[in-house]
């Protein structure tokens, strides 16, 4: 019975999906020399609200969620800069049929190896599914697939902070400049959240958002939920235990291809010439079914027996140095701050989050750790996403800023 509604729901969405309705937007001709500047504007969907509905009570999260709004989707390509050099990249604006917007909700994903997945495509979970979340509840969501996924054919800047930041800060530019040609007002409230890796990505861009204080965005809160944020200290050394078979192999291969690529360091430094293989091979966005079951349950085979000694000694390295460097806990939030985790996540600690929120305290900042229950890291996100809509709901019940052109 179940399946028989899921494949509906499918359909549904398959249906609403094929009706893009024209965009009335100019043809863009953007400049890689121009960060967000756009180059194209594709409509990748239109769904009812009552065909998003349906989709939100399949999912069947714990607290109900509104959706009063019809929502159009949006692939929207333009340039950013990865260390200094222009790149072509893509994100999924859903825009809200209603006139005017609570906010911007400022979405990060998980960790991501398929391409096809990315989304923008769009994805069902990250992309239309919490378009259905936040665009149908009248915020305009906006979600970079960041280098290495969408239309972008690079290395993942795996928790690389630096092109994370400027991806994302550029989408914002980009995004005004086809709200304004959408005849839309932008509404400067930000709220900025993720999932997983981009829990961890919340925190830098909103960290970042908070030192420029740039008057078109204010941050009026950040959620990461199942954030990584201790990268050195608490989310890699668990990551090397194993505890989530597997997963674990590939978000360390993930963290060595994009650190190598990104400061310039071998590869061959950290693992070994089979693995580095692998990841030069299979770590391009396009083979996701040849990593999924073909990595080493015991993540150590990665490395060489040189890293190995380094990690285990606790001695000066290199890719040790690089994770505290794309740390995500030295913050004192201006704007609330709210951690979200599941006891039961062996993917990410439960650890990482209560350190993150201690760190900000210390440092004088509002900053909140939320338990969820007895959830695993996948289980957790469909727990904390109605949280998180409610939480920004009532931050925005009585907006303070007048939306702008």
């Amino acid at each position: 019975m179940r399946a028989a509604i899921l494949a509906t729901v499918v359909l549904l969405l398959a249906l609403a999906g094929c009706n893009t309705t024209e965009t009335r937007l100019p043809g863009y001709h953007g400049d890689p020399q121009v960060p967000g500047s756009v180059v194209r504007v594709e409509a990748v969907g239109s769904y009812p609200a009552p065909v998003l509905r349906m989709l939100l009570w399949y999912a069947k999260p714990p607290t109900a969620i509104t959706v009063p709004e019809a929502v159009s989707l949006y692939r929207v390509t333009y340039w950013s800069r990865t260390n200094g050099a222009p790149i072509l990249v893509s994100g999924l604006m859903a825009v809200p049929n209603a006139r005017i917007v609570r906010g911007t909700v400022l979405w990060m994903h998980a960790t991501n190896i398929g391409r096809n997945q990315s989304v923008s495509n769009p994805s069902l979970q990250e992309g239309i599914f919490l378009s259905a979340v936040f665009a149908g509840g009248d915020y305009l969501y906006l979600a970079p697939d960041l280098v290495g996924l969408g239309v972008s054919k690079a290395t993942q800047a795996y928790f690389y902070n630096p092109t994370t930041i400027d991806v994302a800060l550029d989408f914002l530019r980009a995004a005004q400049t086809v709200v304004r040609d959408l005849h839309r007002d932008w509404n400067p409230n930000l709220y900025v959240a993720g999932f997983s890796e981009g829990g961890h990505d919340a925190v830098v861009i909103a960290r970042e958002l908070e030192r420029l204080k740039p008057p078109h965005w204010q941050v009026k809160a950040t959620a990461g939920i199942e954030g990584a944020y201790n990268l050195a200290d608490i989310t890699v050394p668990l990551a090397m235990t194993g505890a989530a078979p597997e997963q674990d192999s590939t978000y360390l291969t993930n963290f060595a291809l994009a650190y190598s690529t990104y400061y310039g360091r071998p590869l061959e430094s950290l693992l070994t010439p089979v693995s580095a293989d692998r990841a030069r091979r299979l770590f391009d966005g396009e083979h996701p079914k040849q990593i999924i079951g073909h990595m080493p349950l015991n993540p150590r085979e990665l490395f060489t027996p040189e890293f190995l000694a380094d990690f285990d000694q606790h001695r000066p390295n290199w890719f040790m140095d690089a994770l505290r460097a794309n740390e995500g806990y030295r913050w004192a939030p201006v704007a609330p701050f709210r951690a979200y985790y599941g006891d039961k996540d062996v993917d990410v600690s439960p650890a990482d989050a209560k350190f993150a929120v201690q760190q900000a305290r210390q440092l004088g900042g509002h900053a909140e750790a939320i338990p969820l229950g007895p959830y695993d890291h996948f289980g957790s996100v469909l727990h904390a996403v109605p949280k998180v809509r409610q939480w920004f709901d009532d931050l925005s019940a009585k907006p303070n800023a007048t939306p702008s052109a």
